[in-house]
């Protein structure tokens, strides 16, 4: 084979230029996202901010809670709607957090009942949604900041993996698909109408193309059975 003249002049083989091509291109980093949320109107948006929180592992009960986004709402009547950017830079960072990216096993599926995870290797770190009135002026919510949440959240995981179990109260059974990567979870409470005071959490992973849907913030509620309806249907 002929080598060019300008690979010769440069010193690279053929055997080199085989060995270039074969090497790996690096993973490209995380693109960020634009997600929309509504919720309530307010009379007053004075310090509220749409915010987006990370939970760090401290080995204690309770893992910490950091700001990674967050918007004001500006002042006067809300227009019930806002937009919030998660930086790309932002999420590839807490993807490679060890104290954010954990087992699922002994994460999301602590102290639940009846665990079955497939594969059991996965791990996942989660980013959480809510406005909160920013009373202390600190740029954290706190204590009876919170004005409105979602059960939905913005979910890593380090492999594609289903999994089921049972709230700590045996009430609620809860099921999920998470793809690879980072996903919008969509959160859903189904109460079945042949078995009463009985939930079905459902907490998928949605398609790519409908992470521009909007998000729905509304009052604390609880996780497993909040906004539940009878029969076939159901809210987040």
């Amino acid at each position: 084979m002929n080598v060019p003249l300008s690979l010769r002049v440069l010193g690279i083989s053929v055997a080199g230029m085989a060995l270039l091509t074969a090497c790996p291109r690096p993973t490209p980093p995380p693109s960020g996202i634009n997600l929309t949320f509504t919720f309530p109107s307010l009379t007053d948006t004075s310090n509220v901010q749409l915010a987006a929180l990370g939970f760090e592992e401290t080995g204690e009960d309770k893992p910490t809670a950091k700001v990674v986004a967050q918007t004001p709402l500006g002042y006067g009547p809300s227009s019930t709607s806002a937009t919030l950017w998660l930086w790309g830079d932002m999420l590839r960072s807490w993807a490679e957090n060890p104290k954010c990216t954990t087992p699922f096993l002994t994460g999301e599926a602590r102290d639940k009942q009846e665990v079955t995870v497939t594969p059991n290797t996965a791990k996942t770190c989660n980013l959480y949604f809510l406005v909160y009135r920013d009373a202390n002026r600190n740029g954290t919510p706190e204590s009876g900041e919170v004005l409105y949440e979602t059960h939905d959240r913005y979910s890593y995981a380090t492999e594609a993996f289903t999994y089921r179990f049972v709230s700590p109260d045996g009430r609620s059974t809860e099921t999920g698909t998470r793809t690879k990567g980072w996903s919008l979870v969509r959160h859903l409470v189904l109460q079945p109408s042949a078995t009463p005071a009985r939930y079905l959490v459902g907490m998928n992973s949605a398609p790519q193309e409908d992470e521009g849907l909007p998000i729905r913030l509304h009052e604390p509620t609880n996780f497993f059975t909040s906004q539940s309806l009878s029969g076939p249907g159901g809210h987040r």
